[in-house]
């Protein structure tokens, strides 16, 4: 298999265990991020999710059982030093093409990786979702900018993967399955970058969502849903797609109007990739609301 060769670069760190016990530490590793990738490049066939173990892309120190013994890099929150990786599954997935464009879009500038998992099939897309940091951060860090981004892409993620010690199995494919990848070479993000998104999403959710609250009469949805001209497109998207959304009209419906709302009641017609991105970032308050 051909070499994946990163112009952007960084050192990463790797806690690899043998298994799922938190005791089952096997090795630490400071590899460059160029390096990690390529690991993570090539899965093994085997029938045993966690036939390779399991890592944690930082730090953990070591404890001290009851009886005074060391046990080394005792995995659990309270012993994370530092992450310096963020990792997020996604295991529920609609349109995989969707979710890919969405971080394609989001993480257009910065460096990430994301591979299939074990039990990705055609039927039912998984993935995880790597993003390595310029500088290491604590646990408490960890979980603020996981939510960040999650919340940033838009789309429905395993909120496991915000625990700072979580573990993540190397990768292994059944056989007959596919493994996909793709990777972005680009800078590493800065964790300044995190933080004030961090504080955008702060100030989004201490705002009352006018859009989404305002009772609207019939008139109203009417003449919104015949279009609108530039200037109040996005607004008028969200607006639509809100309402619909708390009127349990299914998610693919709405997705469907959307699009069709805004590259043909508009004039000019919105371009798709401004239509996804209003529709995630409603659908994903709607859910987590």
């Amino acid at each position: 298999m051909n070499e994946i060769k990163l112009k952007y670069d960084t050192q990463v760190s790797v806690v690899h265990y043998e298994s799922l016990d938190s005791r089952s530490f096997k090795s630490f590793s400071m590899p460059k991020w160029s390096k990690l990738v390529n690991k993570l490049s090539v899965p093994i066939e085997a029938n045993y999710k966690y036939a390779r173990g399991v890592a944690v892309y930082g730090d953990i120190k070591d404890n001290t059982n009851d009886y005074g013994e060391i046990i080394k890099k005792h995995r659990n929150d309270k012993n994370v030093i530092y992450r310096n990786v963020i990792v997020l599954d996604y295991d529920e997935i609609n349109d995989l093409k969707q979710l890919h464009d969405a971080i394609s879009s989001v993480l257009s500038s910065v460096a990430w990786y994301w591979h299939t998992s074990f039990s990705h099939t055609t039927e039912q897309a998984r993935i995880r979702l790597y993003i390595p940091l310029n500088e290491r951060i604590s646990a408490d860090d960890y979980r603020k900018y996981t939510k960040v981004l999650a919340n940033k892409i838009g789309h429905k993620v395993d909120e496991g993967s915000y625990q700072p010690s979580r573990c993540f199995a190397l990768p292994v494919i059944q056989k007959g399955h596919i493994f996909i990848k793709r990777v972005n070479d680009c800078p590493i993000i800065d964790v300044d970058t995190l933080e004030q998104w961090s504080k955008e999403l702060e100030q989004s959710n201490a705002s009352p969502n006018v859009i989404g609250y305002t009772r609207r009469d019939s008139a109203y949805w009417r003449e919104l849903s015949f279009g609108t001209t530039e200037g109040n497109r996005n607004n008028a998207l969200a607006s639509l797609v809100g309402h619909l959304l708390r009127c349990r009209v299914n998610d693919y419906i709405v997705y469907s109007y959307a699009l069709l709302w805004g590259q043909f009641a508009c004039k000019p017609p919105m371009k798709e990739q401004e239509i996804n991105a209003t529709f995630q970032s409603i659908l994903n308050k709607h859910y987590n609301n």
